[in-house]
């Protein structure tokens, strides 16, 4: 089946054609709706409008439009709106959006009644050029400089606010998160991953969503790593991987993290590389053959001497600071690599999650790492830093 516009196939359409395709529809789109509104409120003016006369309304939308009632009761609610005249007008006139609608109505309704002639007038005053996101940024700026002071805080609040943390462990062993915490505490947090969740060169591929969700991790191993870190049964924090070594070297089987959940043999792998990470190497026996011994983590020395080779990640255009970067193994200990500085390169959490899991490859060529780019990415050349 072939979309057409008018008698027209839309592959015959130039791209400017196209737009102009999708900016009538959004024009009809906001007509429509503003119709709609007007027809619900002709509905139920013919009503008493009581709450009996609201719900048999909301029940013949749903069975007749095929809309949940939410949406349902959203729409008899919004025609309140157009009881405002300059409202009204400008929807018409400006042909404005149910977004636009919906931010003007939520701030009108927080506003105090005296006011809400003036939040009326500036948000209607250049509606029609502003998104709307813009037009809910607007509402919310306004609502601030009409109560600059805010809700009087109880002292109970300002000596313990309410901050929560709720951990739920998923059968894989993955983690889902929900918190809350108080205005300064997010603003903090804010802070420590926006410079962390940006993009480490124009060929990321993850969203915003990745990306914040590996910064939040990134914030948790710069914690766990640092000196101040509490202590508990005399240890600072650190997380055991439990791995037989014949898993370690065929790339086979699993590995159990800490005291639940299993990880499969290249993520062990991977972990293996951290020195932050205590590795509990089993025998044919299941005997523990090694508990991380200084020899595969990175030392001291040598890790400034990755520092001024590799000045950060190493993978090509990444930007990301040594701080913030794990040490490598070339070729992993597993399979006999030794720990040196002709082994190992610096990588960022990112990038070596890229490499252990990807068909990336790094080799050292003349003491310098070189990256080299897996079959599947046709057109990408091997790169160095």
């Amino acid at each position: 089946m072939t979309a057409i516009v008018g008698e027209t196939p839309l592959w015959h359409l130039e791209k400017e054609e196209l737009y102009d395709v999708l900016r009538r529809g959004e024009r009809e789109r906001r007509r429509i709706y503003l119709e709609s509104l007007e027809v619900i409120e002709e509905l139920l003016g013919r009503t008493a409008g009581d709450k009996d006369d609201v719900a048999a309304l909301c029940a013949d939308m749903c069975a007749g439009m095929g809309i949940t009632r939410r949406e349902a009761l959203r729409m008899i609610e919004r025609t309140k709106l157009l009881r405002r005249e300059k409202v009204r007008r400008a929807a018409q006139d400006d042909g404005l959006s149910p977004e636009h609608l919906a931010a003007i109505d939520r701030a009108l309704t927080k506003a105090p009644a005296a006011d809400r002639d003036k939040v009326e007038e500036h948000m209607l005053a250049d509606a029609a050029n502003v998104e709307a996101d813009g037009m809910e940024k607007m509402g919310r700026r306004i609502l601030q400089l009409l109560d600059q002071d805010g809700k009087q805080p109880k002292d109970e609040d300002l000596a313990q606010p309410r901050r929560e943390l709720h951990c739920t462990t998923r059968r894989d062993g993955s983690m889902d998160i929900r918190a809350r915490i108080d205005a300064e505490a997010g603003a903090t947090l804010t802070a420590m991953i926006s410079p962390l969740a940006k993009p480490t060169s124009a060929d990321d591929q993850r969203d915003l969503a990745q990306r914040q969700g590996d910064a939040l991790v990134e914030v948790i191993e710069l914690a766990a790593g640092n000196k101040k870190t509490p202590t508990e049964a005399g240890e600072r924090p650190h997380v055991a991987v439990t791995v037989d070594l014949e898993v370690l070297q065929k790339h086979t089987g699993t590995a159990k993290l800490g005291d639940e959940g299993y990880i499969d043999a290249a993520s062990a792998r991977r972990i293996a590389c951290d020195c932050k990470v205590l590795p509990i190497v089993l025998g044919s026996k299941s005997d523990p053959l090694d508990f991380g011994r200084q020899t595969r983590t990175i030392p001291h020395r040598l890790r400034r001497a990755l520092i001024a080779r590799d000045r950060g990640c190493a993978f090509p255009q990444c930007q990301r600071p040594p701080r913030q970067c794990h040490g490598h193994h070339l070729v992993h200990w597993a399979d006999g690599g030794p720990t040196s500085l002709d082994n190992t390169v610096l990588l960022c959490g990112h990038h070596h999650r890229v490499i252990h899991h990807s068909g990336w490859e790094v080799v050292m060529v003349q003491q310098k790492p070189e990256f080299r780019t897996p079959p599947y990415l046709t057109g990408a050349n091997p790169s160095s830093r």
